[in-house]
């Protein structure tokens, strides 16, 4: 699920849950709908009021909170719909009842405490039924509620087992990646010995003998016809010693990637990413992008363990002083758990070091107000110099 994408407008609102704005607009339209067949002003306000609660919780409930009051969330949401499928039957109250049975789960622990919270629930519905339609059998509704919770339980382990998968990728296709590349420069390294020991050495050689031919010519007064070539050739082979120097260097190299890369690195990330690009690119030394890069790839592997199965936004914004990189995630979420996979401790050490190396700064903390984690990367353009003070966090 990962996306590129290139804007000039800030999209941050992404990070609003979509299914959540859905769910809750579901919920609004079934409490409409059970306010119209209330009989009586006084009702329809009750019920308007029920639902309206019922509405606010279920919202509440599906984001993160204090476990007390994910709780309290719960209770009100499906108090409010049994009150409103009492008062109006012929409603759709039981909605606000069945969407809090399927989250009621993750706020409560498993065991004997959720056991009786999910047997209460559908107890109260099978009464308020049994109720309404005159008739035992009414109670069989109850069983709605506990197959609902039932169901939500494995699906959030499922979720959870998924979320774990994509952060054992994550670390997986990062350690990949540094061991092509290790194997890689070793290869490089490889051919430039054979060059070195091979190429270099009998280019050298052969012109040393076409040097001495040509002294030799040059003595015995030869034609230019002969030691015109003899210079050219001699010319041609020192020329080549200086080529095969050069490519052998080039080989030594270290690859660098760079900024251009990130838009590989999201889209290959195994989770939800997304990729934001504002402003008009300017021009980095190699290393700084290849700095970069290594802390937007840190910063979303970091962001896989500890925030599993949240979305994570890469935004590359570019001016005329330098580069910033805001990577982000929004946190665990609702009856979600950490990967477990476990850090060095030294990523955002390491990653300091390299921003710093090249002119930049780097910042790492919760974002204000809770909800996931922040890594602000900022670069100076090649001949500018370096931004402001840097922070660090200690995740990673």
């Amino acid at each position: 699920m990962s996306t590129v994408r290139r804007s000039g407008d800030d999209v941050w609102w992404r990070s609003v849950d979509r299914g959540n704005l859905t769910g809750g607009t579901a919920m609004i339209a079934c409490g409409a709908v059970t306010v119209l067949a209330a009989t009586g002003l006084i009702l329809r306000l009750v019920v308007g009021v029920l639902v309206l609660c019922a509405a606010v919780g279920n919202l509440a409930i599906r984001r993160p909170l204090p476990p007390r009051w994910g709780r309290f969330a719960a209770a009100v949401t499906i108090g409010s719909g049994l009150a409103a499928t009492a008062l109006v039957p012929g409603g759709l109250g039981s909605v606000p009842v069945i969407g809090g049975a399927s989250v009621l789960p993750r706020w409560v622990p498993a065991g004997p405490a959720r056991i009786v919270c999910v047997g209460a629930v559908s107890v109260a519905f099978g009464v308020i039924i049994m109720a309404v339609v005159g008739s035992p059998a009414g109670l069989l509704a109850g069983l709605g509620p506990w197959a609902i919770a039932d169901r939500a339980v494995e699906h959030d382990e499922l979720q959870a087992e998924r979320d774990r998968a994509v952060a054992l990728l994550a670390e997986l296709e990062a350690s990949r990646q540094a061991q092509q590349e290790a194997a890689a420069a070793e290869e490089r390294n490889r051919i430039a010995r054979e060059m070195h020991d091979v190429l270099a050495h009998s280019l050298a050689g052969l012109s040393m003998h076409l040097q001495a031919i040509r002294a030799i010519a040059r003595r015995e007064n030869a034609p230019a016809s002969l030691t015109d070539p003899l210079d050219r050739a001699a010319g041609l082979a020192r020329d080549g010693v200086q080529e095969a120097r050069a490519a052998v260097g080039a080989l030594r190299a270290p690859h660098l990637r760079g900024v251009d890369d990130l838009k590989a690195l999201v889209g290959g990330f195994p989770g939800e990413a997304e990729l934001l690009v504002t402003g008009r690119p300017g021009r980095l030394d190699p290393e700084a992008g290849h700095a970069v890069y290594r802390a937007v790839q840190e910063a979303m592997t970091n962001a896989a363990r500890y925030a599993t199965g949240s979305a994570i936004e890469v935004r590359v914004a570019w001016d005329e002083r330098g580069l910033r990189v805001d990577v982000r995630d929004h946190g665990l979420p609702v009856g979600g758990r950490p990967s477990g996979v476990k850090g060095s401790g030294t990523g955002l050490r390491s990653m300091g070091e390299r921003i710093e190396a090249v002119g930049g700064t780097v910042g790492s903390g919760p974002q204000p107000g809770g909800g996931g984690w922040h890594t602000e990367v900022r670069v100076p353009l090649s001949g500018t110099g370096a931004g402001g003070p840097d922070g660090a966090g200690v995740r990673g």
